[in-house]
């Protein structure tokens, strides 16, 4: 194959030289030169064609070695490089293992720092209230001004130290004499027993009782404390249970809880809760109202038909009417209509009695609407209520905030007593409106029956 190669180039060489001497010798004249011996030339030429072929074989050699050693210098560096391409993953993934350690520990240490916060807040908060706690006591060398010089572990340290103090200062009864306030807010003077700090008993001759705070250090007799077992105590006479009322401070007055009654809960919805109130008032008139107009209509109807069908049977109309007549309820009225009219065709006498029931159905439904309609507005001004109470109460808190229930007692009150004002009058009125309603239907029923029964017991003795 290689050899093949050499002498296609050898060729291809030889034929470009004729070429250009054919072409050389078009352009130029030159001489003739005497002719060349075949034996020669072609002895020439293959002498010319190895040294060539040698030439050319030492070259694809060289190559071929050239080649070689590349080969093996490419197989070096690839291995090299791959080497190093792993060991930069390896450093790779190491780094971004400590990367994950890392961002671990700065996650756990801003949730330690927060928890730091969150229990330096809680800290503070419970000193503070410590602090508000036992401001009835005296704290060496410390005061409000001088708060920001001691490190919370100081104070920590003085609250202990105080309220250790205070534990053994109150651990024991004591009795002294001093003042204290009657139930009515009579001010007198007596004994009084202190039960270390959290419960006192007072004794005069214009009464006595369980204590409660009254505010600045003062007391006064709690309503619901027993005067008779309280003055055992003074007496040494205890007998049965001894009533005991505990407080944490005597610097802020207890307020005694008003007994609810139904005026109070009222006055508590304010002016909505007795509109409402009135509401009912009047749907209860119209009830009673109603209910006596019913009963007026359907008074004793099975026996007036009874005496009007047997007037009918002994063939007395005359009597049947005046029997009719006679009674004023609306039963009667349709009865004697029809009674009136039995000479006529049956289905002119049955257009009658309609025409008659139609008329009292006027004063069988008299007020019934009206009580449907008060059950109607009455929650409706119930929810008028609350949403009056919440816009009191939210302005109370744009105002004020939300530091003081009190405050917001009052809006809270309207909101909920109207509601339940609304609803207490509503549900009644319409239960008693639909029972009237269905009422007025049976008697209108039972009037057209006891008119269909005449005229069928008036058509049966003229048969």
């Amino acid at each position: 194959m290689k050899k093949a190669l050499l002498m296609a180039l050898l060729l291809a060489a030889v034929n470009v030289i004729a070429q250009e001497d054919t072409a050389t010798e078009a352009v130029v004249q030159q001489p003739p030169v005497p002719a060349a011996q075949p034996e020669q030339a072609q002895e020439d030429l293959l002498a010319a064609y190895k040294k060539e072929y040698a030439f050319l074989t030492s070259q694809v050699r060289n190559i071929e070695s050239r080649i070689a050693e590349f080969k093996q210098q490419s197989q070096r560096e690839n291995n090299t490089m791959d080497g190093e391409i792993l060991r930069l993953e390896n450093a790779l993934l190491a780094l971004e293992s400590q990367s994950d350690q890392l961002d671990q520990d700065i996650f756990e240490i801003q949730r330690t720092s927060e928890s730091a916060e969150d229990n330096k807040g809680v800290l503070e908060a419970t000193i503070q209230q410590a602090f508000s706690t036992m401001s009835e006591y005296a704290f060496d060398g410390y005061s409000e001004d001088s708060a920001d010089q001691f490190s919370e572990l100081d104070k920590m340290s003085l609250l202990v130290n105080k309220a250790n103090d205070v534990i053994k200062e109150h651990s024991s009864i004591t009795r002294s004499e001093g003042t204290f306030y009657l139930t009515d807010g009579t001010q007198v003077n007596g004994s009084i027993i202190k039960v270390g700090n959290i419960a006192s008993y007072g004794n005069s001759p214009q009464g006595s009782g369980t204590l409660a705070p009254a505010g600045e250090k003062k007391f006064k007799i709690w309503r619901d404390g027993s005067q008779e077992g309280t003055a055992g105590i003074f007496s040494g006479q205890v007998q049965g249970s001894l009533p005991i009322f505990l407080y944490e401070s005597s610097i802020k007055a207890i307020e005694e809880r008003e007994e609810k009654t139904l005026l109070s809960v009222i006055n508590s919805g304010g002016v909505i809760a007795w509109i409402i109130v009135g509401l009912g008032l009047f749907a209860l008139l119209l009830i009673l109202l109603r209910i006596w107009f019913l009963k007026s209509a359907s008074a004793s109807t099975e026996k007036l038909l009874n005496k009007v069908v047997a007037k009918i049977k002994g063939k007395d109309l005359d009597g049947a009417i005046q029997i009719a007549s006679s009674k004023k309820s609306s039963s009667a009225r349709v009865l004697s209509s029809a009674l009136r009219n039995l000479n006529k065709d049956r289905d002119h006498i049955e257009d009658i009695v309609s025409e008659s029931i139609l008329h009292e159905s006027s004063q069988l439904n008299r007020f019934g609407s009206l009580i449907l309609v008060v059950a109607t507005v009455a929650p409706l001004l119930g929810l008028l209520g609350t949403v009056t109470g919440m816009i009191s109460t939210f302005d109370i808190i744009t105002e004020f905030g939300t530091g003081d229930p009190k405050l917001l007692s009052e809006g809270i009150s309207i909101a909920l007593v109207t509601t339940e004002v609304g609803l207490a009058v509503a549900i009644p009125t319409l239960l008693f409106g639909n029972i009237l309603s269905g009422w007025a239907e049976r008697i209108k029923d039972d009037m057209e029956k006891a008119a269909l029964r005449a005229i069928n017991t008036y058509q049966s003795v003229l048969a």
